[in-house]
């Protein structure tokens, strides 16, 4: 990849802008230069949309030693290859980081004084980037003509394979939710639900303007709570409920928890949940209950010690 160097609007903060590339973000729509100019001529820039993934901005330091800021934004592989020489493709794809990084963090960088940095390739280091299989699956359904190898791509996104709980997922074993009735819950005595401490909200992640145009329109975030066990101490786990009353079965929900995140999502419903969280949870030990009863979705999260 390589690195921009800007400037922040009406100020000498500078902040830098990591171009990476990946094969886990699908390409934006092939197009010539020519046709890129009919469509800037047209006024319809938002016609034609690069798929990416930017990291959150975090604070470093330049060779000066001072205080700057700098983000990582990802982009297809491919793509890249197109745009590393130059021209009107990569002056586009420009404007498109910048607008990114302020649509996403009200980050407004000037426009008219950056530069791509010769001698260095990237500022600070680079951080690992979450890639939703629903963003991919947007992006690909936006196509307005769909390859053999974007239908495969579909077809595997549309009927993934269970998530696994434990350390080795091997065929056989339970999905990572697995669906209870009222029968055999667990009650948790009040007791114990009162010494529960909350875990205050970050944030939510908000997905880059480009994911932003071809997502569905109606989501809805569910009712949810997140606990912390035990309330004081060292963390051993977290412990997330999350209400769905429209849903009737597990199988109409997808659950994905990384290391720092949870991401909930019932498609056919609307629910959409999208949160980080301040602990590093062990994926490879998440246990997911939905009760079709009660409609509540319960997940315990082992936390991994610091």
């Amino acid at each position: 990849g390589f690195c921009i160097k800007a400037f922040k609007k009406g100020s000498k903060d500078k902040f830098f802008i990591n171009l990476c590339q990946t094969d886990g973000i699908p390409p934006p729509r092939d197009i010539t230069e020519d046709e890129l100019i009919r469509i800037l001529n047209d006024g319809e820039p938002n016609s034609f949309r690069i798929p990416m993934s930017i990291t959150v901005p975090r604070t470093t330091q330049d060779k000066s030693d001072q205080s700057c800021q700098v983000c990582d934004i990802a982009i297809n592989t491919k793509f890249y290859d197109k745009i590393e020489s130059g021209g009107l493709l990569r002056e586009f794809l420009i404007t498109v980081l910048f607008d990114g990084v302020e649509n996403k963090y009200d980050i407004s960088l000037d426009e008219s004084n950056f530069r791509i940095l010769k001698n260095k390739k990237f500022m600070d280091r680079l951080i690992p980037h979450n890639i939703q299989n629903r963003d991919v699956k947007q992006v690909i359904e936006s196509y307005p003509s769909q390859s053999a190898e974007d239908r495969a791509l579909l077809s595997e996104l549309e009927n993934p394979r269970p998530l696994m709980g434990g350390s080795q997922a091997t065929q056989g074993r339970k999905p990572l939710i697995e669906e209870i009735d009222a029968g055999t819950v667990k009650t948790v005595k009040n007791e114990r639900n009162s010494s529960r401490t909350v875990v205050p909200d970050r944030t939510p992640y908000v997905p880059d303007p480009t994911k932003v145009a071809i997502a569905q329109a109606a989501t809805k975030k569910p009712e949810s709570k997140l606990f912390r066990e035990p309330p004081a101490g060292k963390a051993k786990r977290l412990i997330g409920e999350f209400h769905l009353p429209e849903c009737i079965s597990s199988s109409e929900i997808t659950l994905d928890v990384g290391e720092d995140r949870i991401l909930l999502e019932a498609r056919k419903k609307g629910y959409l949940l999208d949160v980080f969280v301040d602990y590093r949870i062990d994926e490879s030990k998440v246990e997911a209950h939905f009760d079709s009863t009660t409609k509540i979705l319960q997940v315990t999260m082992p936390v991994l010690a610091a």
